[in-house]
């Protein structure tokens, strides 16, 4: 029979937030979610059993609507299930399986601008160990392998599998791990880790492709190599921060650099994409906790882009270097009251993200190209209700508004400008 111990919920969470943050990198990332950051406890104790199984499940109703569009009633469904085993005392094994699925008006990046989904469907399996080394239970290591794969629904999509960015990763990660790691005058934890991965998009073909010039279709497959480090500390029961940093190097597998002249050279594109968070929370009292999240992210490729606006005149064609390189800045404080007389916590959060291209123009909405490099600016507001029936089971309400804006106006292919609302209504149960 499966049980669940006081140990095995923080330590799934922190798996759940290593897998996330490491194997699912879209740049730039247009979606956002507050994710807790407990420590792991030691797996060295003896009153643990053998055999457990953890899960913890979201389900939400939704309302989205988009400006000039029509609502849509969607909903999600979020859900992590980790069976796992104590082969002994300082050694366990889990396999873990985190998925999701929703059904709202949402927009996701493809490098150059913002595309519109209504569905999406991500499934991720993760076979671990988590190893106590030395006598003093404060060093872990944990080797694991991975599998996902992804499926969108655009606007105009009918069938899951036709998915133009549908994706699959393979690879495998190490992850070391020291407790009680003394920073000043406190003692805090570190982790740090590294992955290897190799994406797949089955559906993705070149427009060379297409057109008979020979190229190979899978320009977008790569291989890629993260490496990062993470520390984070607690002092007493009413303050906590942490910071992370991770690097992340892609090795695109057919896709060559574009020249000057619009042909293709013999250099395959590479890309660092860096990434650096810094989170802290305080507890003001028993009813309010204040929390801010610093989020900076850079990337820098090698490879450029060759536009000829749609027309035969070469003389009008524009060439930009370093067409995918930017840098963007993001900053969310929120803040969280917990009802005295009831079980409900309010939490409300406000996050602003300004992203610069470091040689990309913006153009007007005929295409031509303006004198200022393109600019974008995401807001995103929440306000999140929870109410506690008990120890497992609690409702939730959510209210959220993205706004997008951007200084580029051709949106023949891509929407730069819009404001997503949705409205959702939901429960949550931890096993």
């Amino acid at each position: 029979m499966y049980k669940k111990t006081w140990i095995s919920a923080p330590l799934i969470l922190l798996l759940v937030i290593f897998i996330t943050n490491l194997t699912y990198a879209e740049e730039p990332s247009l979606e956002s979610a507050n994710k807790p950051k407990p420590p792991a406890g030691p797996i060295h104790d003896t009153d643990l059993d053998k055999q457990k199984l953890i899960a913890q499940f979201d389900a939400f109703y939704t309302l989205s609507d988009l400006k000039h569009s029509d609502t849509l009633s969607g909903g999600s469904f979020n859900a992590v299930v980790a069976p796992t085993y104590k082969i002994k005392n300082d050694l366990m094994f889990i396999f873990m399986y985190d998925g999701n699925y929703y059904k709202k008006l949402d927009f996701y990046s493809d490098d150059i601008g913002p595309r519109e989904r209504d569905e999406y469907i991500r499934h991720n399996f993760t076979p671990m160990l988590r190893m106590e080394i030395g006598e003093s239970s404060r060093y872990f290591i944990m080797p694991s392998l991975f599998y996902t794969e992804t499926y969108n629904k655009d606007i105009k999509s009918s069938d899951w599998n036709d998915g133009l960015y549908n994706y699959r990763d393979f690879g495998a990660g190490f992850d070391f791990e020291i407790k009680e790691l003394s920073l000043g005058n406190a003692k805090g934890t570190l982790k740090l880790g590294t992955q290897y991965y190799a994406r797949s998009y089955p559906n993705w073909e070149s427009l060379l492709y297409l057109a008979g010039l020979g190229f190979d279709g899978d320009e977008k497959d790569y291989h890629g190599i993260i490496a990062s480090a993470e520390y984070s500390q607690k002092r007493g029961s009413n303050r906590s921060w942490s910071a992370a940093y991770s690097l992340l190097y892609k090795m695109l597998d057919d896709m060559k650099v574009v020249n000057e002249n619009d042909a293709l050279t013999s250099k395959k594109q590479h890309d660092y994409i860096h990434n650096l968070d810094l989170t802290a929370w305080y507890l003001l009292n028993r009813m309010v906790q204040l929390g801010i999240d610093l989020n900076c992210n850079l990337k820098d490729s090698n490879q450029n882009y060759y536009d000829t606006l749609n027309t035969i005149n070469p003389e009008d064609d524009v060439f930009t270097s370093d067409f995918y390189d930017y840098i963007s800045y993001k900053i969310t404080p929120n803040i969280s009251y917990i009802f005295q007389a009831i079980p409900l916590t309010a939490t409300f959060s406000y996050s602003i993200q300004k992203t610069e291209y470091t040689d990309r123009k913006a153009q007007y909405d005929n295409g031509n190209y303006k004198a200022k490099d393109q600019s974008e600016r995401e807001q995103d507001f929440l306000l999140d209700l929870r109410y506690d029936i008990n120890k497992k089971w609690a409702i939730r309400g959510q209210l959220q508004q993205i706004i997008f804006r951007s200084n580029n106006n051709y949106e023949n292919v891509y929407e730069y400008n819009y404001t997503v609302s949705n409205f959702s209504v939901g429960a949550s149960y931890e096993f």
